[in-house]
């Protein structure tokens, strides 16, 4: 059988991290679904509370603080303690200290109250029954066994004679616990967990120190969880570049192929440290994620191949870019011939890597109601990177109206 060709390699590792991208979204879906339930019984939660004790749809930090009353604390511990200890987390030691710590209590004060409920919520929505971790490590499981599967067939039929064996629970235990980062994934999702539980407090508590309506804090409450989904979000994918490539290393171990490459994507999104490492060689028994291997960064693209001597099959080899098929050829080679000197490109490019910047900015000016300023963040940047002269007006008349 004649040796795989280098596009072979390429197009397979880029399938492999498009399968592993498309089982990421199925997940992502799914834990989208639960974190809109959990954002929606916090605003629930909150309007009750405003509901009881706002003052002209105010609540101050005064009233907040105040002990609940004698009844109150009664309903609080004969129904909604019972209530929580009905919730799937039952039995977790974690969650019945949180419980216990609460029932012992004599007096809770309002506020002590409305966050206990806020906690429970967060708690089910990451540890309980369907949770976010069960989605996520379902999730990255599929993708390990997806890719190693598939990556040791890849290598099969490439002509190296292997024998592919099942992955046992075991096995799968050990992969998911991997700690690639210094701490297991299921450590750094609690991480998530109690940030976004922190930022919730600090935004409840800013409510009814500056006195904000109940519009104003479900707005911003709303603004802290959506923070939570992105960065849930962010955190899944890397995690998903991880076990992808960790799959690929595991089967070259299996392979016996002692060396692999990293294989960047060739377009206007790639970061800096990718762009250094496409087409790299390493040997596959130093393979260390984050400094030899990807993920290099979060929400990496970047994947391996296994190498073989090049003289074998580079001659007219090509790969894939932006722009469709390109000759074989390193990142940076491919941007210095595709993108330095073309002003178009190279906007485009400042378009991406200024993307959250450029937001503020826009943010900037229409809080500032400057006549004309852009709706969108694509007219923003289209004004901003291809017609100074407009763009140098907007600033004007931005300055204009803030003396």
């Amino acid at each position: 059988m004649a040796k795989p060709s280098k596009k072979y390699w390429e197009g397979r590792s880029a399938q492999r991290e498009l399968e592993s991208q498309v089982i990421a979204d199925k997940y992502l879906a799914q834990m989208d679904v639960k974190l809109r339930e959990a954002q929606r019984e916090i605003l629930k939660e909150i309007e009750s509370f405003y509901g009881r004790y706002a003052v002209d749809n105010k609540v101050s930090i005064q009233d907040a603080k105040k002990y609940l009353t004698a009844k109150e604390m009664k309903d609080f511990k004969n129904v909604d303690l019972k209530r929580f200890r009905e919730m799937s987390l039952s039995g977790n030691p974690e969650y019945d200290q949180f419980l216990n710590s609460i029932s012992y209590r004599s007096r809770i004060s309002r506020l002590e109250a409305v966050n206990a409920h806020i906690e429970i919520t967060m708690m089910e929505l990451y540890g309980g029954m369907n949770g976010l971790q069960e989605y996520a490590n379902t999730g990255l499981a599929e993708i390990y066994q997806n890719s190693y599967h598939k990556s040791l067939y890849d290598i099969a039929r490439g002509g190296k004679d292997i024998s592919i064996v099942g992955l046992t629970d075991d096995r799968m235990k050990e992969v998911l616990s991997y700690n690639w980062s210094g701490r297991e994934f299921s450590d750094r999702i609690w991480d998530h967990q109690s940030g976004a539980l922190q930022t919730i407090r600090k935004e409840m508590e800013r409510s009814f120190v500056s006195g904000r309506s109940i519009q104003q804090t479900s707005k911003s409450i709303m603004d802290a969880t959506d923070v939570t989904r992105s960065r849930v979000e962010a955190l899944v994918r890397t995690e998903a570049s991880f076990f992808n490539n960790q799959a690929s290393k595991d089967s070259y171990d299996d392979a016996d192929i002692d060396e692999y490459e990293i294989l960047s994507t060739l377009d206007l999104r790639t970061s800096e440290i990718c762009r250094e490492q496409d087409g790299k060689r390493y040997k596959t028994k130093d393979f260390k994620p984050g400094t030899n291997a990807p993920p290099f960064h979060v929400r990496c693209r970047s994947t391996t191949i296994p190498w073989f001597d090049e003289s074998e099959y580079t001659d007219g080899e090509q790969r894939q870019s932006m722009d469709g098929l390109v000759d074989s050829q390193t990142y940076e080679e491919w941007y210095g011939k595709n993108v330095t000197g073309s002003e178009s490109n190279e906007n485009k490019e400042k378009m991406i890597q200024n993307r959250f910047g450029d937001i503020g900015q826009m943010k900037k000016y229409q809080d500032a109601k400057v006549e004309g300023a852009p709706k969108s963040l694509v007219a923003f940047q289209n004004l901003k990177y291809n017609d100074e002269e407009k763009y140098e007006q907007l600033m004007k008349a931005y300055r204009k109206r803030k003396k």
